[in-house]
């Protein structure tokens, strides 16, 4: 079966060579499919003067920055279409893969399991905590409601500069928390989005990986609950092992405190949108 990885490259040219040196180590056969989203910071030449002439490797350069969802889809759709892959792993360049057996026990698992998604054992090298599965609190439309009008004041704070003066709360939707490592295999659980393999059966039925409308935050949330509603399963295996650094592509692009809550207010508020509406069909 075609194995494919798709990297979302964002102005970070170091991580992303990285990402490719950690899949390049990995026993089988494998294509690479870089989606740079409008870095414009001359970021992804570096990374095309490196690798471009690799025959299993393909850079797709976005005219513009389509965020994480849209920008991972490209590389999807690619994957896919052009390159028939059967299985996808969608992977943020900030991280390494740990396990060299990882295409290996991915197939095993789905001929045992036939899971539709599967995400690996993430440890953050920032604390050290392992963030699959994922634990989130699964509020009602009336909370996930409350929470958009919060970050919308919040937002609206900051733009007129007092935001500064007045108590920062926590969002107490989709509150995740840090966990020590999982050991056993669980089924039907949320997955860190910041790598998630998507199987033959999920490739199959879905044109697209994540769901569209949103920027940035939330989207495997999302993709959970859109799961949920299809039947897909998902499955989180510890037997396979990513590290992960975290957010340098975001941090890369803000110097101000300022500029940076701002735009995680304005895409919360319309990755909760969608939430919403998705959370509400299931």
């Amino acid at each position: 079966m075609n194995f494919c990885f798709v990297i979302l490259h964002y102005r970070t040219a170091d991580d992303t060579i990285e990402c490719i040196a950690s899949i390049e180590k990995l026993d089988g056969v494998f294509n690479i499919v870089v989606v740079d989203n409008a870095s414009n910071n001359g970021s992804i030449e570096k990374v095309e003067k490196l690798v471009g002439n690799r025959q299993n490797i393909y850079i797709i350069k976005n005219n513009k920055n389509l965020g994480f969802a849209d920008g991972n889809n490209i590389g999807y759709h690619f994957a896919k279409n052009d390159l028939q892959a059967n299985f996808i792993a969608i992977c943020n360049n900030d991280t390494i893969i740990n396990s060299d057996d990882f295409i290996q026990k991915c197939k095993e698992l789905y001929e045992e399991k036939k899971y539709c998604l599967l995400g690996p054992d993430i440890e953050s090298l920032i604390d050290h905590g392992h963030q699959n599965p994922m634990i989130v609190s699964e509020p009602d439309v009336r909370k996930i409601k409350k929470e958009i009008l919060r970050y919308q004041i919040l937002y609206a704070l900051s733009k007129i500069g007092i935001f500064d003066f007045l108590k920062k709360g926590k969002s107490k939707v989709l509150k995740t928390e840090k966990r020590d490592v999982l050991l056993e295999l669980a089924e039907n659980v949320p997955l860190h989005g910041s790598f998630i393999v998507f199987s033959p059966k999920f490739i199959e039925n879905e044109d697209i990986a994540f769901r569209t409308g949103t920027f940035l935050y939330m989207e495997e949330s999302i993709l959970f609950q859109y799961c949920k509603k299809m039947g897909y399963r998902t499955i989180f295996y510890p037997a396979i092992k990513v590290l992960h650094k975290e957010d340098s592509s975001t941090s890369s692009l803000f110097a101000a405190t300022k500029q940076r809550r701002e735009f995680v207010f304005k895409n919360m508020i319309q990755s909760l949108k969608v939430y919403c509406d998705i959370f509400r069909d299931t």
